[in-house]
């Protein structure tokens, strides 16, 4: 039996399921690892960098040195990182049948048996209750959002997330929310450049996501269709021979799966076509944004850094095939997390030195 990989699932000493796309009955082998970790896994912590989103009023607002807006922001970090776990909880109790016929996540404590149903059940229904309560004590905006980051999340899961375009557009959205609710808790209005430009960036996310997985799952049904016709007979292979190129792979939709249903939907020249409008849009915006916004025009220089990362991104998921964890790459990658910290301390200084080069 093929050990576990640790980095990929860390549970406790009874169960995991070990099953593929041909398994009928889950079988159960052991697993050393602290009784903790599933229900830390459970929580996706490493999924909660999505969230500093919501410091996006502390940044643009020029607010960095105000420790009441700094509390603020922190808090509604703190709130929708809890009702994103409690989704999580939810996705993974709703995916449960499909991520055990996946490599990486039939090891999720759901999937595996680690943590029950109806205790899953319960820490979401709790994780929730305590986001909305702490939401409503920031005020009605904040609330609004994290109530509409829930329902968008919820209807992603149940339907959304099986239709084309709409699924990554539901992602886009809930980035969205996190940028809104992190500008309205303290007061102040956004711009419609940064949120037309967290909308492009996000979708552009998204799609490098979809083209990553749509990659993974394309190579996989052409080894196993190559393994298919070397065990063929002499008579089958002469009447019928297939081609295993890229070229092959790149023009062919994603066959139907059970892992994600909407890589039927799409194919490698769409996405990389919708790659290339979503970074596009995303450089626009963001370069309109410092130029329109009422703030230094100086902030323009920060955009070759920003069409830099974009484009690094671009190569990351285009040439090395990656992208299919954002969360990770923003944190693992050296190239991104220089170019970020590159931005942010060039923002910084022309906004707090009120450096003037241009009119």
């Amino acid at each position: 039996m093929k050990p576990l990989d640790q980095d990929q699932y860390s549970g406790d000493s009874t169960s995991v399921m070990d099953t593929n796309s041909e398994a009928t009955n889950p079988v159960l082998i052991p697993v050393k690892s602290s009784i903790f970790n599933p229900w830390i896994k459970l929580l996706r912590p490493h999924q909660w960098t999505k969230n500093l989103f919501c410091l996006a009023g502390l940044l643009f607002g020029g607010r960095l040195l105000e420790p009441q807006s700094i509390l603020l922001s922190g808090l509604t970090v703190i709130f929708f990182s809890i009702m994103a776990s409690a989704i999580y909880i939810f996705n993974d109790i709703q995916d449960r049948k499909r991520d055990r016929l996946h490599p990486k996540k039939k090891y999720r404590p759901i999937a595996s048996g680690q943590v029950s149903i109806k205790m899953g059940l319960a820490i979401a229904v709790g994780l929730a209750t305590i986001s909305i309560v702490g939401a409503n004590s920031l005020g009605i905006s904040t609330l609004i959002c994290i109530l509409l980051y829930a329902i968008n999340n919820i209807v992603y899961s149940l339907k959304l997330k099986n239709l084309p375009l709409f699924d990554v557009n539901c992602i886009a959205f809930g980035f969205v929310l996190r940028l809104l609710a992190g500008i309205y808790v303290l007061g102040d209005m956004p711009t419609a450049w940064i949120v037309l430009c967290t909308f492009f960036l996000t979708l552009f996310l998204g799609f490098s996501k979809r083209r990553s997985e749509l990659l993974t799952l394309l190579h996989r049904h052409s080894h196993q269709d190559s393994l298919n016709l070397e065990t063929s007979t002499p008579e089958n292979t002469n009447s019928k021979t297939l081609k295993f190129s890229y070229l092959h792979l790149f023009y062919q939709r994603g066959k139907q799966n059970k892992q994600r249903p909407v890589l039927s939907e799409y194919t490698l020249p769409y996405l990389d076509s919708l790659l290339n409008s979503t970074a596009t849009m995303t450089i626009m915006c963001y370069a309109l944004f410092t130029i329109t916004s009422g703030k230094n025009p100086s902030l323009v220089i920060t955009v070759p850094i920003v069409y830099y990362a974009v484009m690094h991104y671009k190569w990351l998921v285009t040439v090395l095939a990656e992208g299919e964890e954002p969360s990770r790459i923003l944190i693992q990658d050296n190239t991104i997390k220089i170019s970020l910290f590159l931005w942010l301390i060039s923002y910084l200084a022309i906004l707090y030195f009120n450096i003037h080069l241009f009119h």
